[in-house]
């Protein structure tokens, strides 16, 4: 865990959201926004230092999400870290990736502890699988070849995904539960 200032810059699925980790206390905003990302992740983040009373200058690090997930909402954040490292020049940009901080979430959150299937659809709509069991990620080109894989899954497998759209479109043919779990600014502060 970053025991400096630290903003952290989540978009990359329909839940935008930021943390900032100030004075060793942790203040998060978050919005459900499925279009126009750009224009409101910046509202939040003003909106969180102003009622914060946070002074941006004593912020060290920006933590953004890699991907994968929106390609659109990933390549903002790191354009609006970048936009801040070059005000201010001792920011310094750490990129993590959005099976990282799903795990990192459901650590802290204790909430699963069988075997776990982690499932990001991108915007290139690619499916891209990351099996903890096994540490490894496997991409998929489409919802055919993604569908025999995860209908072999067994009942001591959770199946996670990152948004609510992928969860209607697996729903159709896999009739067990399925976890949504975002990846969300607050939990990027604590890896």
């Amino acid at each position: 865990m970053i025991n400096k200032n630290t903003l952290a810059i989540e978009i990359s699925t329909e839940l935008c959201s930021i943390a900032i980790k100030y004075n060793k206390k942790i203040y998060t905003k978050y919005k459900f926004i499925n279009k126009k990302k750009n224009q409101y992740i910046l509202i939040l983040i003003k909106k969180l230092i102003y009622i914060n009373h946070i002074n941006i200058n004593k912020i060290k690090y920006i933590i953004i999400n890699k991907g994968p997930g929106s390609i659109i909402g990933t390549r903002i954040a790191y354009n609006i870290a970048e936009l801040f490292k070059l005000k201010y020049k001792k920011i310094k940009i750490i990129k993590l990736n959005s099976f990282k901080i799903i795990l990192n979430n459901i650590k802290i959150k204790k909430k699963i502890n069988k075997n776990i299937f982690i499932s990001i659809y991108n915007s290139m709509n690619n499916i891209i699988i990351y099996n903890k069991k096994k540490n490894k990620i496997k991409k998929y080109t489409s919802i055919k070849k993604f569908k025999k894989k995860i209908i072999s899954l067994s009942k001591n497998t959770n199946l996670i995904v990152n948004n609510y759209q992928f969860k209607k479109k697996i729903n159709k043919f896999y009739k067990k539960k399925i976890h949504i779990i975002y990846p969300k600014a607050k939990y990027m502060l604590f890896i």
